[in-house]
């Protein structure tokens, strides 16, 4: 399997169920940093919170991605600008 540096990456590649309800990490309210969420923690490391998954002791980083994300209350612009990276041509694509 090819190696991908963004989920919009794999996304454009890969036909994937619900690819639209794909966040990354960086953004979701399940990845449990307590930082400002910016771009520069994009390889950071740390566990998913996400209840339904929480008992396999995930630990993603930043660029991970899953569609059981949820979008975190107070994220930088940063981050958020980080995370839709190359989805318009996702967009164009379906």
């Amino acid at each position: 399997m090819a190696v991908y540096q963004h989920a919009q990456e794999l996304k454009k590649a890969e036909q994937l169920l619900n690819g639209d309800k794909i966040g990354v990490c960086l953004t979701c309210r399940h990845w449990d940093v307590e930082k400002t969420r910016t771009e520069a923690l994009v390889p950071y490391l740390a566990l998913c919170m996400q209840p339904e998954l929480e008992v396999h002791q995930l630990i993603v980083s930043g660029s991970s991605a899953c569609n059981k994300w949820e979008k975190h209350p107070a994220i930088a612009e940063e981050a958020e600008s980080y995370s839709h990276r190359g989805e318009e041509v996702v967009s164009e694509k379906r």
